[in-house]
């Protein structure tokens, strides 16, 4: 039994050795860019692919083995390729351009802090009205900013009473009409934190009209005659 494993293990080195000798001899002296297509059926896929890695001096079998092993994943690895750079760039570009607002805006700041330090140096009266005119200007840019960013975060069709109290200070300003009009729509249905209170949404609806937003109208129109009479005479004494 031990005679028959040792003659097995015999045969199987020389076979191997056989094999080996015959891949040496036929590459051991041929460059990589020099092996022929019909030779590098007798390599390893591994190798294969370390050959066709050159660039530059792969053999001309290489095209074809990229396009049959890697194809459609290197396309997809170029596409994302491309696509990261997009972003980035995009992210890039967007920095420069925030980064470029905030040094106009600062400017303009200090342009304004400069005007209104000499304004106020003057102190006769056109010169401290033209600095009021100028505070005014900038409490306006202020809260009109605030005013875009709480509409961009809320959802108006079903407020909290928290919202309703900051919309209400929004609406104090006289300067958002539309404030007026989302709290018409708050006290005229039954869909947020308030009660039903025509006579209040009739207020706010015909704040925002005297405003300028006649888009309202109708609902002015709607809501009046489910008004009680003494609340009504209320109102138009109101909006004399």
């Amino acid at each position: 039994m031990v005679r028959r494993t040792i003659v097995a293990l015999a045969i199987l080195l020389v076979v191997t050795v056989a094999s080996f000798a015959t891949v040496k001899t036929a590459h051991s002296e041929t460059l990589p860019s020099k092996i022929s297509e019909a030779d590098a059926e007798n390599l390893s896929n591994e190798l294969k692919t370390y050959i066709c890695a050159d660039q530059f001096s792969a053999p001309g079998w290489c095209k074809s083995y990229r396009a049959a092993k890697f194809g459609s994943s290197i396309s997809d690895w170029v596409k994302s390729q491309k696509a990261a750079r997009k972003v980035r760039e995009a992210q890039a570009a967007a920095a420069k351009e925030a980064a470029r607002e905030a040094e106009l805006a600062e400017a303009k700041r200090q342009a304004l802090a400069a005007e209104e330090a000499a304004l106020a140096a003057k102190n006769d009266p056109a010169a401290l009205a033209r600095l009021a005119e100028i505070k005014a200007a900038q409490e306006i840019e202020k809260t009109s900013k605030a005013w875009t960013s709480f509409l961009a975060e809320t959802d108006v069709s079903n407020l909290t009473m928290a919202q309703i109290m900051a919309i209400r200070e929004f609406a104090a300003t006289g300067n958002f009409p539309e404030a007026n009009e989302i709290l018409g729509y708050a006290y005229s249905t039954n869909k947020g934190p308030t009660p039903i209170n025509l006579a209040e949404a009739y207020r706010q609806y015909g704040q925002a009209y005297m405003k300028g937003l006649k888009r309202v109208k109708p609902n002015l129109d709607r809501i009046w005659p489910k008004i009680p009479r003494e609340q009504q005479m209320a109102l138009l004494s109101e909006f004399k």
